[in-house]
């Protein structure tokens, strides 16, 4: 398996699961700064240009959900998702479906405003500002969710999953908001703060800062 990735970027979470699951995967950096994301090579990888992208036997795995459950799928025994039938494991595709189709749309929506509008447009600035104020209403939603929880639990219930890693980038993302999260969302950074003692996050943040 091959791993397409670009550090700060979401892909950072099936980097963290494929580690939690411990199969063998080579990780290749893109460099979106230099606009490899774009480059013929990539493209021939994933045509939307986009990491993460996740290739398996010659075929190319994309969106973040999908990454994850697949991943989660190969090794059962790590327990990265909750037992099929169980209002945990809904409640973990739950933020799987929340994270990709709300708050990551409304952070695309800050951030590339060019997914929504021409290039030029005179709405541009009113679509970005309005994309930061739905981030920041989905991060506090995010906050209030995880809040329904027992202190020490994780998001989708008594066990680490992949809706804990899924959570993970986002919270990173953060500072671009100008959103203190340590007091707008205390419960989210106590389990992001969790997630970093651990060491298969440990490894997937230690090769992506050396890259």
């Amino acid at each position: 398996m091959i791993l397409y990735y670009a550090p700060t970027a979401c892909s950072i979470a099936p980097h963290i699961a494929l580690e939690e699951i411990g199969v063998p995967f080579e990780a290749r950096r893109i460099d979106l700064g230099k606009g490899e994301q774009t480059s013929p090579e990539f493209l021939a990888v994933n045509p939307h240009g986009r990491v993460p992208a996740l290739v398996v036997d010659g075929e190319t795995v994309t969106e973040l959900p999908a990454l994850l459950a697949y991943i989660a799928a190969l090794k059962p025994e790590a327990k990265l998702t909750p037992p099929p039938g169980t209002l945990a494991y809904a409640r973990c595709f739950e933020w799987l479906g929340f994270l990709s189709s709300s708050l990551h749309v409304a952070y695309a929506q800050f951030r590339r405003p060019g997914r929504f509008v021409a290039e030029g447009s005179p709405a541009w600035d009113e679509v970005s500002d309005a994309g930061r104020l739905n981030t920041i209403a989905a991060f506090r939603e995010v906050e209030r969710r995880l809040g329904a929880r027992p202190d020490g639990a994780w998001a989708a219930g008594d066990a680490y999953s992949i809706a804990d890693i899924n959570l993970f980038p986002f919270h990173g993302w953060a500072w671009r908001l100008d959103l203190d999260m340590a007091s707008e969302c205390p419960r989210w950074t106590a389990l992001v703060e969790r997630m970093k003692r651990r060491p298969a996050v440990q490894r997937a943040m230690a090769r992506e800062a050396a890259d």
